[in-house]
């Protein structure tokens, strides 16, 4: 029975001499893998082209039970992305998002809000225009999604001086005795990205140190709590870029 998904494209590699999988998060089904040919025809590099990672496309897949790689047809853009493919700073951002969400992603059920957040984030990425936010966007995104995976820190008890315990997710007057706490300088971080919007991120400038510092703490917080993200082969490249 053919059905109607709605995707964006997380990671693409070759199956054999003619095909090639890629897999996606879709709306309706969660993680979903297809099938598609890896030829040169004119069909197959445009195919190629709306399911490069990060995009947003649409199809009809004939799926059945017991069967994990599903044929696609009528693949058609589920929203026109001018900017993300092109542009050399996005394009990076892209390939790190598409990798973490991909390890991220691997074990969750469908989620409609879930899905609307990364769709939405995908074109806010696109459409931003100042390289601030381009930046910012890794450490932001990552952030967020915590808030739907079920991880977001608990920011309801932050105050001047208090330090965020990193194991139980909250925050302390005093540091734990297991060592796994941020300082007071990184735990006042961890309230202005929950506070912070992709639009803000446009205009607040955060050095390269400590959004580094972010990204670091980020990772080794959804290492706890959800998902290793240490072996991202993107993260060594996002990390010293940006």
């Amino acid at each position: 029975m053919y059905e109607s998904l709605r995707c964006v494209a997380l990671r693409t590699i070759k199956y054999d001499d003619r095909r090639s999988i890629t897999t996606a998060w879709s709306r309706e089904r969660g993680r979903v893998s297809f099938i598609i040919p890896s030829g040169n025809s004119r069909e197959a590099q445009r195919r190629r082209a709306l399911m490069q990672p990060l995009c947003l496309f649409e199809g009809e897949s004939d799926i059945r039970p017991g069967r994990e790689l599903l044929t696609i047809r009528d693949v058609k853009p589920l929203h026109v992305l001018s900017d993300l493919c092109y542009d050399p700073a996005k394009a990076l951002v892209s390939m790190f998002i598409s990798e973490a969400l991909e390890h991220i992603l691997r074990e969750s059920p469908p989620d409609v809000m879930l899905t609307d957040f990364i769709f939405d984030s995908v074109i806010r990425l696109d459409a931003m225009r100042r390289a601030v936010g381009v930046a910012n966007f890794p450490v932001l995104f990552l952030y967020k999604l915590g808030l739907f995976l079920g991880i977001a820190p608990d920011t309801g008890e932050w105050a001047p001086g208090r330090l965020f315990d990193m194991t139980e997710g909250r925050y302390r007057v005093s540091a734990p005795t297991h060592g796994r706490w941020l300082d007071a300088s990184d735990s006042k971080a961890v309230v202005l990205l929950h506070r912070m919007s992709f639009a803000a991120s446009e205009r607040i400038g955060i050095s390269r140190a400590v959004r580094r510092r972010m990204l670091d703490g980020i990772m080794e917080y959804y290492g706890m709590h959800h998902t290793p993200l240490n072996n991202l082969k993107s993260l060594p490249v996002v990390s010293e870029i940006f």
